[in-house]
């Protein structure tokens, strides 16, 4: 039986296209829904896909550009008053991210959010973290992608499995560490949005480097500017163990 189904739900870029959304994956494991980046338009791919809000356990952020972050404060709001609508008690929500993650979410609601009676169980944890919820191991680890704010990425283990989820990434971000970071996982998922290399993001040469020296033994790329697609669709069918695939697609590991 697998370990992890991932639910594409969004593989696309800041500027959406009819068939790629902004960043968002489901990651279902151990009876847990997690949720890897709320870019704007998140919600309503998962009301598309029929998964209900209030079943999500957990959000991982990985950084604060919108096309990642842009719906994860207005998921909180939408559960709120879902909860309201069906007389439901409010689940707790974690909040995975990088620092400053609970400062901004107070500054988004002050601005954002006038329910005077509102308290929904939000919870943060910040930086480099670990956790564990029933079999089920979590870990994030530090990225660089703009010199402006932080950056995170997260690793699941389940099951003799390991996924590593890297978000935005550039080439500012010490390679070998990295390496050492992806080391022997059953899917990587990361981006390959440059055709060379930047000190915000990956290209597919660096990416497929990364995949040799690291053991990784499936590739998910995502982040592609849609100029590139045809490019990496190429590549992905020349090269073992790489893939790039639709939204509402899913993988299982």
């Amino acid at each position: 039986m697998a370990a992890f189904k991932i639910t594409i739900l969004g593989s696309g870029t800041m500027v959406p296209t009819k068939r790629r959304n902004p960043a968002g994956f489901l990651v279902e494991a151990d009876g847990k829904k997690i949720l890897l980046d709320c870019g704007f338009g998140t919600i309503r791919r998962l009301a598309d896909l029929g998964c209900a809000l209030e079943d999500l356990d957990l959000v991982f952020i990985s950084h604060f550009h919108t096309d990642h972050f842009g719906d994860a404060f207005p998921l909180i709001h939408s559960r709120w008053v879902n909860d309201i609508y069906k007389s439901k008690h409010n689940k707790p929500l974690l909040f995975l991210g990088p620092g400053s993650l609970a400062k901004r979410f107070k500054l988004w609601r002050k601005i954002f959010w006038v329910e005077p009676k509102e308290n929904y169980p939000v919870y943060f944890k910040e930086g480099t973290v670990k956790i564990k919820t029933g079999k089920l191991t979590i870990r994030t680890f530090a990225v660089k992608h703009v010199p402006w704010f932080k950056s995170v990425g997260i690793i699941f283990s389940y099951k003799g499995k390991k996924i590593v989820y890297t978000g935005d990434i550039g080439s500012k971000h010490n390679f070998e560490e990295l390496v050492k970071t992806v080391k022997g996982a059953d899917l990587l998922i990361t981006e390959a949005a440059c055709e060379k290399p930047t000190p915000n993001h990956y290209t597919i040469a660096q990416v497929k480097e990364l995949k040799s020296k690291s053991k990784v033994k499936k590739v998910l790329i995502v982040h592609v500017r849609p100029q590139h697609e045809k490019s990496i669709k190429a590549f992905c069918r020349r090269e073992k163990g790489f893939v790039f695939q639709e939204d509402k697609s899913t993988v299982v590991i």
